[in-house]
């Protein structure tokens, strides 16, 4: 069976820097996205022909916030 891809989206507040995030928490992410307790929501997405978002919020000094999960309508190509 076909997992649905998982999108990652880093938000940062206007006048934050923007960096790549690391290699800890691209892996961590991932991770997140393959955990037992995400298959409910990718199943449901799948099943409504949405796609699973993962959003890092940060603060200004770059700290991570808050992860968010949601799935969300796929965007035409």
């Amino acid at each position: 069976m076909k997992t649905p891809a998982v999108q990652f989206k880093f938000c940062r507040p206007s006048g934050a820097p923007t960096h790549a995030p690391s290699e800890a928490m691209q892996d961590a992410l991932r991770r997140l996205s393959q955990a037992e307790e995400m298959q409910p929501l990718l199943k449901k997405a799948q099943a409504a022909g949405r796609e699973v978002v993962i959003e890092v919020f940060h603060s200004k000094d770059g700290q991570p916030l808050l992860i968010h999960t949601a799935a969300i309508a796929k965007r035409r190509a």
